[in-house]
């Protein structure tokens, strides 16, 4: 198929189903969003990633599932699906926390962006682009680094922080209040489990 479309198989016992998904939106880090048909039923959903603390990520899964046929709708209503799904995402957070500890530098994904069902960025795009922003990141670094000490010129208001680079209050202060977040949804996250 191609980037923004699926195409997808599953076999429950002696019946197979296939179906084809059209990833609507997709941004890196952020969120999926995908509409399905088959022709018994289809199942529409969203995906987000949110990073609570550094190295812990919260997915948020929401599907929608709409059954058609006799056996669909059986299950359905003694929820079979709901349960199923939630034991498959298990056995997926096992694999990938496993590839994750295992082999992180094999870990990959699909680096493009998806906008109304069109790739308006390819991975190989992507993967540019954020080479060339970790280059500049690093080049502007090491340039305000050795600016500063040759000139020691600073705007007021600016200060020097722990690894020498300078940064405004406001940018300071906007990162505490990110940091205090991000601690209070890990804590709640924790409290949840």
């Amino acid at each position: 198929m191609s980037d923004e479309k699926l195409s997808w198989k599953a076999k429950v016992f002696w019946s197979s189903r296939t179906w084809e998904s059209t990833i609507v939106e997709q941004v890196p880090d952020e969120h999926i969003v995908w509409r399905s048909k088959g022709p018994k039923g289809h199942v529409d959903g969203t995906v987000s990633f949110h990073e609570p603390a550094p190295n812990l990520t919260r997915v948020l899964l929401v599907l929608e599932y709409h059954p058609q046929g006799f056996f669909e709708r059986t299950g359905n209503l003694w929820r079979a699906q709901g349960r199923r799904v939630r034991l498959e995402l298990k056995h997926f957070r096992r694999y990938v926390m496993t590839q994750a500890l295992t082999r992180p530098d094999e870990v990959e994904g699909w680096r493009g962006e998806i906008r109304d069902s069109e790739v308006v960025r390819s991975h190989e795009d992507a993967l540019d682009e954020e080479e060339h922003d970790r280059e500049d990141g690093a080049r502007a670094a090491g340039d305000r680094t050795s600016g500063d000490r040759k000139t020691g010129d600073r705007k007021s208001g600016d200060r020097k922080s722990g690894d020498g680079k300078t940064k405004s209050r406001k940018a300071e202060e906007r990162e505490a209040e990110e940091r205090e977040a991000e601690e209070h949804e890990a804590e709640e996250y924790e409290a949840a489990r």
